[in-house]
């Protein structure tokens, strides 16, 4: 049996300005259109996830909620959780290891420079920072998220907006 994780950098954002908490930061046109055109690429490719966890931070759970959309899922099914937020990977890493093991698939949504050093932990690969809406697509050969550790992982699918898109 095995699990697949898909890690997904939030789209494109607005820049902070004076008075604007960086957690309350939206989306600008350029991320939605960044988040449409991944969550097609993977529903293209039939790699759409049992469960959605995301960061609370406006910009992640937006570009969860357009993910969600495309691949007709509801957006309160969409998990928040406050430690994908300026996380450590320990902290992420705990995040992975509890996701319920009635799903074979999850995708997290989360932020830089955190999910793009989740993303070389666990699949010991070259991605040393992905870019807005980057989407790495890892598989393990395990039976329970919990057993999810260091270099365990297989990299599937290295994907972000522009890219030509993987065959």
């Amino acid at each position: 049996m095995s699990k697949q994780l898909i890690l997904i950098r939030h789209a494109n954002a607005r820049s902070g300005t004076l008075g604007l908490m960086d957690f309350d930061r939206t989306l600008d046109s350029v991320g939605v259109n960044e988040a449409q055109e991944m969550a097609f690429r993977l529903r293209n490719r039939k790699l759409i996830p049992d469960l959605m966890v995301s960061s609370p931070a406006i910009r992640a759970i937006s570009t969860a909620k357009i993910f969600a959309g495309i691949w007709d899922k509801e957006h309160h099914s969409i998990v928040e959780k406050s430690t994908l937020y300026d996380a450590s990977i320990p902290a992420l890493l705990s995040v992975v290891n509890g996701l319920d093991n009635g799903a074979d698939s999850a995708a997290i949504f989360g932020h830089n420079p955190e999910i793009s050093a989740l993303a070389g932990y666990l699949a010991d690969e070259g991605v040393y920072t992905m870019p807005t809406c980057g989407i790495v697509v890892i598989t393990f050969e395990i039976e329970a998220w919990s057993l999810v550790s260091k270099s365990q992982g297989s990299m599937l699918l290295f994907d972000y907006p522009g890219a030509a898109p993987a065959l």
